[in-house]
C-alpha cells in the first residue's frame, strides 16, 4: 500500500521521473463569472450587476452571487473592470523612510483611511533619491491610480513633476514651491519657536541647533523658527553650533559630539528632527553626559519611548495621524467628486499646530542671565 507522501510526491511529479523530478503541469482553470452563473443557474448580466452592487439587482442576489463566488474562488479581473469604470482602486503613498517613527506613524494612518474608503493603498519609499522618487511615481502612473500622497524629496526631477501633476494628489509634510497642489503639515516654525522659547524661558543663551537640510521645506522652517525665537530674545547665535545636516540618527549623533567638544560647550540643544534625536541622546549616553544639569535638551516628535527616557524628554509632539489622515480624507473627498463638479482650485495649505511636552530634560540654566522680554 502507498503511503500517503508517495501519493502526494505521484500527484505532484511526472509518473517514473523520479531523477529529473519535472514539476507536473495541470491545467489552470480561472473561475469567471460565466461559471459563478452556470453554478446558480442565472443570467452571467445579473452575476456581473450584483458583484458590482448594482441597485438593480436585490440583496438576496447579491449575497448569493458573492457566496457563490467566494466557494468558487473567483478574482475580480481587475484591468477589466478599470476599463469600465476609468478607476483602479489603487492609490499610492509615497514617503522618504520607513524606519522613521514619524513617517510609519502617517503610512499606517493613511493605509487605514485608505481602506476604509475601499481603495488599496501601494507603499513607495524614495529615500529621499531623486532617481527613485522618479522611478516610483512614474510606476504609479503607469498603474493608472487614482491619486497619490506625496512626501517630496528635496528636489524632485522633472519628470516626477509632470507625472505628480497629471494625477490627483496632495503634498505631505513637505512643500515642493514648484508645484502648487494642496498641502497637509505641520507647522514648523512654530516646532522649534516654542522649543527655543522654553529654553530661553529658563534663562538659556548658548542654545545649540540640531536640524535637517536647508533645501526641505521642514528643514527651512524649522531653522527660521529657532532663529526668530533667539533673535527676539537678543540671544546671540553661535554660527558653530547651528548644524543643518542632521535628518537621521547617524548624523544626530555625529553632530551631538561636536557639540559637546565646543568650548564653552552649549548649555541646551534644541532638535527639530525624529530620528535626529535618536543619535543625539545616543551620543549623550556614550559620553555619559547628565541631563539636565550638563545639558538641557528638548527633541521632535513624541512617543511612549520618550517618556520613558533617561529623566523624560521634553519634546515637540508632533499631531502625526491627524495630518496624515486629513490628507488621506481630503484625496478621497476629491476622488469622490464628479466631473460636473466644479473643480476647487489648488494650491490650499493647512498647518497643524504641535504642541511642547515639558518633562524631566530642561531646567534652569547654570547662573542664567536676565532674559529680554519678547
Amino acid at each position: 500500500m502507498q503511503s500517503f507522501a508517495q501519493k502526494i510526491f505521484q500527484w505532484l511529479y511526472l509518473p517514473g521521473d523520479t531523477l529529473n523530478c519535472q514539476p507536473q503541469t495541470r491545467p489552470q482553470h480561472l473561475v469567471t463569472i460565466k461559471h459563478i452563473a452556470q453554478h446558480l443557474g442565472v443570467a452571467a448580466s445579473t452575476v456581473a450587476r450584483a458583484l458590482s452592487q448594482d441597485k438593480r439587482i436585490s440583496v438576496a442576489t447579491q449575497a448569493k452571487v458573492a457566496q457563490a463566488a467566494q466557494e468558487l474562488g473567483y478574482v475580480a479581473h481587475s484591468a477589466a473592470r478599470q476599463m469600465r469604470s476609468q478607476r483602479s482602486g489603487m492609490v499610492g503613498l509615497v514617503i522618504p523612510d520607513v524606519l522613521n517613527a514619524f513617517y510609519s506613524t502617517a503610512a499606517q494612518a493613511i493605509s487605514q483611511s485608505f481602506d476604509e474608503a475601499g481603495y488599496q493603498m501601494v507603499l513607495c519609499i524614495s529615500e529621499d533619491k531623486p532617481e527613485t522618487e522618479m522611478r516610483q511615481v512614474r510606476s504609479l502612473a503607469e498603474a493608472r491610480v487614482d491619486g497619490i500622497v506625496w512626501v517630496p524629496c528635496a528636489k524632485p526631477l522633472p519628470p516626477t513633476m509632470a507625472w505628480i501633476q497629471s494625477i490627483a494628489h496632495v503634498q505631505l509634510i513637505r512643500k515642493c514651491p514648484q508645484i502648487k497642489s494642496d498641502w497637509f503639515g505641520i507647522d514648523d516654525v512654530a516646532t522649534t519657536e516654542q522649543a527655543t522659547q522654553h529654553l530661553l524661558t529658563l534663562g538659556h543663551r548658548h542654545i545649540a541647533y540640531v536640524g535637517g537640510p536647508k533645501s526641505l521645506s521642514t528643514g527651512r522652517d524649522r531653522l527660521k523658527g529657532y532663529t526668530r525665537a533667539m533673535q527676539s530674545a537678543g540671544a546671540n547665535i553661535d554660527a558653530q553650533a547651528v548644524f543643518c545636516d542632521a535628518p537621521d540618527a547617524v548624523s544626530g549623533q555625529r553632530v551631538m559630539l561636536q557639540l559637546l567638544a565646543l568650548q564653552p560647550r552649549p548649555t541646551a540643544v534644541v532638535v527639530s528632527t525624529s530620528r535626529g534625536t535618536e543619535g543625539v541622546l545616543e551620543a549623550l549616553r556614550l559620553r555619559s553626559i547628565a541631563v539636565p544639569q550638563d545639558l538641557s535638551v528638548v527633541g521632535f516628535n513624541d512617543s511612549s519611548a520618550m517618556a520613558w527616557w533617561g529623566p523624560g524628554l521634553t519634546t515637540m509632539r508632533m499631531p502625526v495621524r491627524e495630518v496624515a489622515s486629513a490628507s488621506a480624507s481630503h484625496l478621497i473627498r476629491a476622488l469622490g467628486q464628479t466631473k460636473s463638479a466644479p473643480a476647487p482650485t489648488p494650491g490650499m495649505v493647512t498647518h497643524y499646530p504641535p504642541t511642547l511636552m515639558v518633562r524631566g530634560s530642561t531646567t534652569r540654566a547654570p547662573n542664567p542671565l536676565p532674559r529680554k522680554s519678547i
